[in-house]
């Protein structure tokens, strides 16, 4: 059986020869032989990194006979890099990790165990307890309880980047032409039969990762409008009860005049209500704006990332 494992590299080809080694003594563990090369593909997918990580990986092709290296064009993000290396995969089941190893790799023979006796096509690791800031943590929470209120999905807290797909799976995944990727969104979309295992989130061997505030909010931005509509639902309930508002308070000035009652309006009250009627159109706008964003993304049909090189 031959078993693929992706891991995209940008700015972190120096974590590769660690991975390496790891990866090297659990699989030999694992299938009880020295020599893994027919059993394992390691593809190291260089998502336009302008270091020296692509150097750093075809030398490590030179000691590791299992290691396949793709070289983008630019870098087009992790996900893009994610879908070149399933793309490319040959293998019966496909793994997808991190370098950084923040997924321990000894998890990977459980993993395996439980696709092959639960039967399922897909085993997603979840984390014991989250290894991480504490920005990122809240983060993290309140974006997958907003994800799962806006879409219906139930998508439970702290999911691992470590994950194990059947070729079944694998090949329905690199079927999706959508531009923006969200792992978790796509798991539930595809549906199959799939399970959860606890892990250790072990800390980053360095403190250096691509992904900061900015890429986090774009991300959690991204995955809401590919996955739902419901927050047009939402802007248009919202307008509705502006617009509800409006007439009741003119309601009540024309009564107030009907009825002889002196009323004196004030800036502060006209100034509320313009700024939060103009505020609801701004946000309003902004959001279609968003959705029809996607749209033209979408409708230009360019390819989701661009190989330069196979190695």
């Amino acid at each position: 059986m031959m078993i693929t494992v992706v891991v995209p590299i940008y700015h972190d080809g120096y974590l590769a020869e660690a991975f390496c080694k790891e990866l090297q003594h659990v699989m030999q563990k694992m299938l009880f032989k020295k020599d893994i090369k027919k059993n394992v593909e390691l593809i190291f997918v260089n998502d336009g990194s302008t270091d020296n990580s692509l150097d750093t990986l075809l030398n490590l092709t030179k000691k590791y006979s299992f290691i396949k290296v793709i070289e983008l064009s630019r870098n087009f993000g992790q996900h893009a890099a994610i879908a070149c290396g399933l793309i490319e995969s040959k293998g019966e089941i496909v793994l997808r990790a991190n370098v950084d190893m923040q997924d321990p790799l000894d998890q990977i023979p459980r993993f395996l165990s439980v696709m092959k006796k639960e039967e399922c096509d897909l085993v997603i690791g979840k984390y014991k307890k989250r290894s991480s800031r504490l920005v990122t943590k809240i983060h993290s929470y309140l974006f997958f309880h907003i994800f799962n209120f806006l879409t219906g999905f139930k998508i439970p807290q702290n999911t691992s980047p470590l994950r194990a797909m059947s070729r079944k799976y694998v090949i329905e995944y690199n079927k999706l032409t959508e531009k923006s990727r969200f792992p978790q969104g796509i798991d539930h979309w595809l549906g199959f039969k799939h399970k959860y295992v606890s892990i250790d989130h072990k800390k980053r061997i360095d403190s250096n990762s691509s992904y900061n505030f900015y890429s986090r909010m774009k991300m959690s931005i991204d995955a809401i409008l590919y996955f739902s509509e419901r927050p047009l639902v939402l802007m248009v309930l919202f307008g509705f009860l502006l617009a509800l508002g409006g007439f009741i308070l003119v309601t009540g000035l024309i009564l107030n005049k009907f009825f002889g009652t002196d009323f004196i309006p004030g800036y502060v009250s006209t100034l509320s209500i313009i700024v939060l009627f103009f505020g609801a159109q701004l946000f309003s706008f902004g959001l279609v704006g968003l959705y029809v964003a996607k749209t033209f993304k979408e409708v230009q049909n360019r390819p989701l990332f661009i190989i330069r090189e196979r190695y």
